[in-house]
């Protein structure tokens, strides 16, 4: 249904960093099903499991309403997870399938849910995520307000 240049249009990732190969189910502001194949010789970090998962969940929330760029079109922000439960790892040449539930979304506020898995095994649960997008320009204060605290503290 939705390839990686699909992908790309609607969300700012981009490789290395897209970790969704394609979409094989959408259901409008419902539901999602997407894939990633890990490469390389290691298993994939359940860090980057879960960034796999929220990025599915990125496509769902904005289907409808791309953001291919941060500086113009906003920066999606992952608020808050709740309930991560962590399976096996996925292995080098695997695909991880992400199913993805819309619980609620609130003008660029979204709810979901879900989990992650290989075959018929379970490799992650998430509980809730609450994500945002927020226009670049905002965050640029509180970003600058950071790196001069930094600096304060050496």
């Amino acid at each position: 249904m939705l390839d990686r240049d699909d992908i790309r249009r609607l969300i700012p990732h981009r490789p290395p960093m897209l970790l969704v190969d394609g979409v094989s189910e959408l259901v409008p502001r419902s539901r999602l099903v997407g894939s990633y194949t890990v490469t390389g010789t290691r298993p994939l970090p359940a860090v980057l499991l879960l960034e796999s998962w929220g990025q599915a969940a990125l496509v769902l929330i904005r289907h409808d309403r791309p953001m291919p760029t941060v500086l113009t079109d906003g920066v999606p922000i992952a608020g808050a997870f709740e309930g991560i439960r962590f399976g096996r790892p996925v292995l080098p040449g695997e695909t991880v399938e992400h199913r993805v539930e819309l619980i609620r979304l609130i003008a660029d506020t979204g709810f979901v849910r879900g989990e992650s898995v290989v075959g018929t095994e379970v490799v992650m649960q998430v509980g809730r995520l609450v994500g945002a997008v927020r226009p670049a320009a905002a965050l640029r204060p509180a970003v600058l307000a950071g790196v001069s605290d930094a600096k304060e503290s050496t």
